[in-house]
Parts: structure tokens; sequence; C-alpha cells
């Protein structure tokens, strides 16, 4: 299993109307302490801003975001969302960071976290600093992507987001609980969804694809929950 299927890059998740419109509601936005959000030791090494979340822009871009997962098949496929937590949308300025800190194993109303995703939203050019880094037995990750491109990791690894030099940063970040809990799991069949793909392309009606897909059928109703 590659670390492409439990490291998931979603290519252009949020299109270029969907970009500009939450760069409008983030212009007027009214924004907390990000602190507010944080447990534990984790408050003591968060420094960000983050939309209020009973504001209006913040609903709005609520559902823009919402709205983008639903439309996208790499989304569902890879992730096989069962709850989705509501999104912090962060912004970072020059001398904010968010230092080393692992992910409540819990939110909400005791939902599990089974996957983080830091969505991007707006271009890495106007930003020095600011890159997702996180720490996994292959090594260290970074990440910086273009606007509009999303990041979604297991939720078990220690993580932070360096500090920024320059400019701002803008990203929402949520956590998924999924219906197949195992990451090891997931990524098989993500493998083996990405060669159906393939196959219906082909040979749709081959017995090959078939076989593929009565046994994908058969893992995902043997590991979801």
């Amino acid at each position: 299993m590659s670390i492409s299927s439990t490291f998931i890059h979603i290519k252009e998740l949020l299109n270029n109307d969907q970009l500009s419109n939450i760069k409008s509601l983030l212009a007027s936005a009214p924004y907390d302490d990000g602190k507010n959000t944080a447990t534990d030791s984790a408050r003591d090494v968060k420094s960000n801003l983050q939309v209020n979340m009973q504001s209006q822009q913040y609903g709005m871009i609520q559902q823009i975001l919402l709205g983008a997962l639903n439309q996208s098949e790499t989304f569902r496929n890879a992730l096989y969302p069962k709850n989705i937590y509501p999104f912090l949308i962060s912004k970072y300025t020059a001398g904010n960071e968010y230092g080393w800190h692992v992910d409540n194993p819990l939110m909400g109303n005791m939902m599990r976290t089974d996957v983080a995703m830091t969505i991007f939203l707006n271009d890495p050019e106007e930003y020095e600093g600011g890159e997702l880094e996180l720490e996994t037995p292959s090594g260290t990750l970074l990440y910086k992507l273009k606007k509009g491109d999303a990041i979604c990791y297991p939720c078990m690894y220690l993580h932070r987001v360096k500090q920024l030099t320059s400019g701002e940063r803008h990203v929402a970040v949520t956590w998924i609980q999924s219906l197949v809990k195992e990451n090891e799991e997931r990524g098989i069949l993500y493998d083996m969804q990405q060669v159906l793909n393939t196959l219906k392309k082909s040979a749709s009606n081959s017995r090959e694809h078939l076989v593929l897909q009565q046994s994908h059928s058969n893992l995902l109703r043997k590991w979801s929950e």
C-alpha cells in the first residue's frame, strides 16, 4: 500500500468561483483567538486567528466547503465519511504558528477523529513559511498546496504548522470519522477503487472488472461500521 493511499491530495477541491466567494466572505468576517478551540497542551503552542463560528460569514463558508466535499468523488472513495466535524477557518500572519501537537481522538459529541483535512484557501506565493509538517515513520512530510487543494491524513501523527515569516495563510481544517476505521483498510479499498476506475474505462464488462468489483464490495461490507 503506497503512502498516497493514506495521505490523500485532492486537487482543485474548490473551483475559482468558490474560492472567490470565500475570499470575499473572509474580508468581512469577524475573527477570534485560535486558542479558544485548542485543548490541553495544544493551547500553549497555537498562535492564529479563526473565523467566529457564530457569524454569518462562517455559515456561508461552511456551506461552500461542505458542498465541495459532497461533489468530490475522491473524498468519498478515499475516506468513506460518516461524520464531518465543523470546519475551523483559520488565518495565520507573520509570527503565527501551531507547534507540534496531536489531534484529539474524540471531538464534539464523542465523534472519533480518523482523518484530518486541511483545505488551502489562498496561493502559497502569498506567504512565506506556514508549511503543514507531519512526522511519520517514513520521514517528515511537508505540505504547502495550491489554493483550492486539500490534504487528508490520518490523525495518528504528530504535526505542526511552521511559523509564518511574512504574508497571510488562509486554510479550512476539519476532521472526519470514517465508516472504515482502520487506515490500512481504507488504503486498500482506495487502491482497489483506483484500479476499478481504470478498468471501467477500458474493460467495464470484463470478468476481471466484475471480480474486482465483487471483492471491493465484500471488503467494504466487512470493514465498514
